[in-house]
Order: structure tokens, then sequence, then C-alpha cells
């Protein structure tokens, strides 16, 4: 055999080994790389509309960029704080309900680290023959479950804006989520129902009376947060602030892609009407928070709404419930603004 043939059949068989050691080294990469993300659940409380960012960082492996492989439980009829308070998932996505009412009752170990939004929207809706707030004296109201944002807000209608007493004026009811809400009241089980968004939409179309609407009425709240344990923050601040910005890009991915904003709430949103998508939408991205720090005032006004149940919360002081330290630190570091600049 010839030199130049002896040559060549050594440089296939070196190809071939570099060939293999770099198709292993790659292998190797990608393995240790799925090693090293973080698997982070989080739980949330229903199928709202505000939702999508969060389905949408899950459905599009979002976090494995920031080393975070995101998923989501729906918390059904056990309260998003009860999962976090177990131990099963380390954030929440859920209204500021369950932070707040454990700091009142002396529990101080839940935190939001970021508020998603803090508008409202939807309101009290009634049967065509109900047009003023007297007339629901002895009549039912359906609710959510006692100490949900729902039951809150009618609570507070009720007492401070209406001068009616909850028990004693007027009957509530409490049934779960919005659509059963509103299935009661299009039976005719109850007489009225606090709804949110889009299921406010759905009893205008068909007729029934909006008796008040929360955000005619000014009021803010903190609506949908992150919360976390004080000890997550001692133990892993790096994969709170990972999750964060997974959730953050999220938004902005929301905010700008309507298309697959509507294919992922089709997916996740029960019974979502084709009818409403666009104006669900277009409330949504409203009031969705770009730079979602926690706002003490926010806090503070939600803080005056719980009080008509737990007077406690009058002396609560709002600065204990949140950390804005993380979302302020993200948000200083010029990574939102990028993903505006896109």
């Amino acid at each position: 055999m010839d030199n130049d043939r002896r040559n060549r059949i050594a440089f296939r068989k070196n190809g071939i080994a570099l060939s293999l050691l770099l198709a292993w080294m790659g292998c190797a990469s990608v393995a240790l790389a799925a090693a090293q993300l973080d698997s982070v659940t989080i739980g949330y409380s229903s199928f709202s509309g505000f939702y999508g960012p969060l389905w949408l960082a899950v459905e599009d492996g979002l976090g494995k960029k920031y080393g975070v492989d995101l998923r989501a439980v729906y918390a059904g009829r056990v309260r998003p704080q009860q999962l976090l308070a177990s131990g099963e998932v380390p954030l929440v996505i859920a209204s500021g309900s369950g932070a707040m009412t454990s700091h009142v009752l002396g529990v101080k170990d839940q935190v939001i680290v970021a508020l998603l939004s803090n508008k409202l929207g939807g309101g009290i809706f009634s049967k065509s023959a109900i047009k003023r707030p007297e007339d629901l004296k002895g009549k039912l109201i359906a609710t959510g479950r006692p100490g949900a944002l729902n039951d809150i807000l009618v609570r507070y209608v009720l007492t401070r804006k209406w001068g009616l007493s909850p028990d004693r004026d007027v009957k509530l009811m409490p049934m779960g989520e919005p659509p059963l809400m509103l299935q009661a009241l299009e039976r005719g089980v109850v007489d009225a129902t606090s709804l949110s968004v889009p299921a406010s939409f759905v009893a205008k179309s068909k007729g029934f009376f909006e008796l008040v609407s929360y955000d005619n009425l000014g009021l803010t709240y903190p609506q949908h947060t992150v919360t976390i344990l004080r000890s997550t923050i001692a133990k892993n601040p790096q994969m709170i602030e990972r999750v964060l910005k997974t959730l953050i890009e999220a938004i902005a991915i929301f905010k700008s892609n309507k298309q697959k904003s509507f294919a992922v709430w089709r997916k996740y949103m029960r019974g979502a009407s084709e009818e409403f998508l666009e104006e669900t939408y277009q409330h949504t991205i409203a009031g969705l928070e770009a730079v979602p720090t926690p706002s003490v005032q926010v806090i503070a006004s939600a803080l005056d709404m719980i009080s008509v149940h737990y007077p406690q919360a009058k002396q609560t002081d709002p600065n204990l419930i949140v950390d804005p330290s993380f979302v302020r630190r993200i948000d200083q570091s010029g990574f939102i603004a990028a993903l505006y600049k896109k």
C-alpha cells in the first residue's frame, strides 16, 4: 500500500473519530444544559385571560433561555396560597388576597414580588328587574370563595358604597369560578353576581344589567400577583429572578403577538367565546404591566377593602407584604426596555 493511500485512510479514520467526538460533545452539552435547568412549577388560581402570559411561557418553553423549565398547575378548589404554604409549588400567580389576609391574621411568610395587573374590570350584574342597589334587599348574590377577590369586592361595594349589610340585607352564595357564577345568574338561582372579564362581556350580551363597574368606581387591587414565601427568597433568589424574567418577556410577547395569545387562550380558557376574544384581549393588554413592580399604594388600597371583613387590616403595614427589589433590579438592568425595542 503506497503512502498516499495510507494517508487517505488515516485521514478518513481521523475524520470519523473527530465527527463522533463532536457529536458526543454536542449531546453532552445538551444533556448538561437540560440538567442545569431548574424545574419550577407555578400555581395559578383561575382561567382568566390575564394568565395568558404564564400559559404562553409554558407552551413556548420560554424559561429555558433563563435556565428554567417552567410548568403551571391549576389550583382548582384549593386556594393557590395553600399550595404555596404546603411547599407543593414555590410560586403562585393569583390575586393578592391570600398574601394580604395571611399578614392580617399574623402569618407573615408570604411576599408579593411582582404585580402583573391592578386593573379589575367587570362589576356586579343583576337580573333586568333589578336596577338599583336598594333593589337587592332580600335577594341572593353569587360570589367567589369566601375571602377570595369576588367575595371581597361584593362585600366592599355593598358595605362602603351602597350601605347594605351582607348576610342581613343581602344573602351571599359562594360559587367559585366566574363561569359558575354566570350560570347561576342565567338559571335564576341567584339575583345578581360579581363577574370579571370575559364573563362580564358575556353577561352584557345576554341582557343582564350592570349595577356597577369596578373600574368606574376607581378601584385598584393587586389582582394578578406573583407571590412566594420569604424562605424561598433566602434559599434561591436567583431562581426567582429567572422566573420573573421569563414572565416579563412573556408579557411583552403576549402584548405584541395577538395570534399567539389567542392560540394559548383557546387551549387553556374553558369555554372561551370567539365572539369576545378581541374585546378581552384589548382589556387584558391594557391592564398588564410591562414593568410589574409591586405597588405599596395598591396594597394599601386593597387592605382598606378587606378591612370590611377583617377590621385589623387597617393596622397592617403594606410595606411588609411586598418586595419590589427583584423587578426593580431587572428593570434597571435595561432588560425590560430591550424587550420593547424589538
